[in-house]
């Protein structure tokens, strides 16, 4: 198989990360993670966990993927397989529940020219998740500052409507394998293979 780029999508805590390495590990692919709390910016912590700035936050977050993906791009070129927790279009689907207005339209024709000049992955895995199950990722992941019931509330939940909503019609060209996250275990040796299966085929398909 000549050099893939996939994608994992969904909510903060849906478990992209984990399953990420899982796949790059089985696809002996470069892997390329969004980061954990002590790899952001101390201020970029802060406006998540007080919920402020939110331009600022939108454009860090978006210009932290595109320079990811441009170098995943490049990989790829050189035959080499890629797997990333998150990729630029993520950060659009954060825009309706941080911003409003004209920061909210000038983030809007940011994106647009985004997706004129950056490919799609060539598959999207989306994790759709359940409130519980969020709720069971944010007490595991042991991030400070998406521990509040406010965090959930405000932030959390309305970005993974946001991520369903994008899922029930995506874009044309944009590939895309659902795993429903309610009942699956990626540490379980036939939910994981079961991944791997559909993962497979939906790439042979669009070979």
């Amino acid at each position: 198989m000549k050099g893939k780029i996939i994608a994992i999508m969904g909510a903060s805590r849906s478990g992209k990360s984990y399953l990420a390495k899982k796949i790059a590990k089985e696809f002996n692919a470069e892997l390329f993670l969004e980061g954990e709390e002590g790899e952001f910016p101390t201020r970029i912590v802060e406006d998540i966990q007080k919920n402020i700035r939110p331009l600022e936050r939108i454009l860090w977050f978006r210009d932290m993927l595109i320079k990811r993906y441009v170098k995943a791009l490049e990989l790829k070129k050189q035959g080499k397989n890629v797997v990333l927790d998150v990729f630029w279009l993520s950060n659009d689907l954060f825009f309706d529940v941080l911003l409003e207005g004209f920061e909210l339209e000038l983030m809007r024709e940011r994106a647009a020219i985004d997706r004129m000049l950056l490919p799609f992955p060539d598959l999207t895995i989306f994790l759709k998740t359940s409130e519980q199950g969020i709720r069971n990722f944010v007490t595991l992941g042991g991030r400070s500052y998406d521990q509040s019931e406010e965090v959930l509330i405000e932030q959390l939940l309305p970005i993974n409507d946001m991520h369903e909503k994008f899922f029930a019609n995506p874009p044309t060209g944009l590939h895309v394998l659902t795993i429903d996250r309610t009942h699956k275990d990626f540490d379980r040796e036939e939910d994981f293979a079961e991944v791997l299966s559909t993962a497979y085929s939906a790439l042979r398909s669009i070979d």
